[in-house]
């Protein structure tokens, strides 16, 4: 990371951290009551819940990539995803840290640069197109019961757009020829940078043809392999499931069972927050703004800001610590560290025996 970009993150990451403590030090009361009565076996449900919702993710991306012919274990593509999706929690950038994160992970299991294209546009054209169908529900609560929530409103509206301007963008892309192959030569550049920043040589070696050949293929697979994309759908539909499972938790956990409608229309919210590039996953502005659209459908606003914290420590906190243990044992698993492993073991084990003799 660059002196330009620790210094964006930073006061990206002291907004976020100013948003949160302003809205909590304006309920300071309120939260007081509510943390101390927050019943902690609701919070270790919602927490099962948002690792199930990560878990997911990683289902989802290895059912696609065994349709485009790589077949992973599922532990290593499961640590994959957590550790990509958690590092555009923590360096919001538009998802770029994520997909480089990834796209160097997978191809030191040999899985091509252009395939992880591939399975990452096939598996977020699904996501986004999930998630813009419970934000237009959530918008539509919004729009029905919280007239008063207008900053609420704006985000969901905002977030509903570019969700379905994104699911398009990706669709139109990868599936229309000409535009493919407008895009194909800036993609191979701008991966072979980022993932260059990752590993200090250039990936993948393929040189441009073979890149090219590589996502004409995984395309043919999605295109012939469609049916099997319905576990792939399946699994992002459950990912979003558990996720508003564990928000629901976090609102139990401080005394509220919030009806369908209204935990649909926090969920929107929190997710609406995310789209804001600078803040960390959407710190602080997720969580007052949840505050205020509860508080304007008659929820006690310092337990739902009490729910939106534990809400973030679920599903983002406590995930992204595990996920250091999960890259730290991805990056020792990876076939040449082993091999490597493997080659001093013979080694040592060859000089004990001459050291013998």
């Amino acid at each position: 990371m660059n002196a330009k970009r620790g210094l964006v993150w930073g006061l990206g990451a002291l907004a976020a951290l100013a948003l949160l403590a302003a809205a909590v030090g304006s309920r300071l009361e309120q939260v007081r009551r509510a943390g101390e009565a927050v019943s902690w076996l609701w919070v270790g449900a919602a927490l099962a819940c948002a690792c199930a919702s990560h878990a997911m993710v990683g289902l989802a991306l290895s059912e696609t990539l065994a349709v485009l012919g790589h077949v992973l274990g599922a532990p290593v593509v499961l640590g994959i995803a957590l550790v990509s999706t958690t590092a555009n929690y923590v360096l919001s950038a538009g998802g770029a840290t994520g997909f480089a994160l990834k796209a160097h992970l997978l191809h030191k299991r040999r899985v091509p640069i252009a395939t992880t294209i591939t399975a990452s546009a096939v598996t977020s054209a699904i996501l986004y197109a999930v998630l813009a169908l419970i934000l237009a529900q959530g918008l539509a609560t919004l729009l029905l019961r919280a007239g008063g929530a207008r900053v609420a409103v704006l985000e969901s509206a905002f977030g509903l757009l570019v969700l379905l301007a994104l699911a398009g963008l990706i669709l139109v892309v990868f599936f229309n020829r000409a535009a493919r192959g407008r895009l194909t030569h800036r993609l191979f550049r701008v991966t072979n940078r980022a993932a260059f920043s990752l590993s200090q040589r250039e990936i993948p070696p393929e040189d441009f043809a073979a890149f090219e050949m590589q996502l004409t293929q995984g395309l043919a697979r999605i295109r012939s392999g469609r049916g099997r994309l319905t576990a792939t759908v399946l699994y992002t539909c459950l990912d979003w499931g558990f996720a508003m499972t564990a928000l629901w938790l976090c609102f139990r956990a401080t005394g509220n069972n919030l009806p369908l409608g209204y935990l649909v229309a926090a969920f929107t919210t929190s997710q609406a927050a995310t789209l804001i590039p600078i803040l960390p996953g959407g710190l602080g502005a997720a969580e007052g703004s949840i505050a205020a659209l509860m508080a304007g459908l008659g929820v006690d606003a310092g337990a739902a800001l009490v729910a939106a914290m534990l809400f973030r420590l679920c599903y983002y906190v406590v995930p992204s610590l595990l996920s250091v243990l999960v890259l730290w044992g991805l990056k020792v698993s990876e076939p040449a560290v082993l091999r490597e492993a493997a080659d001093l073991g013979r080694d040592l084990k060859n000089r004990a025996a001459d050291h013998k003799a």
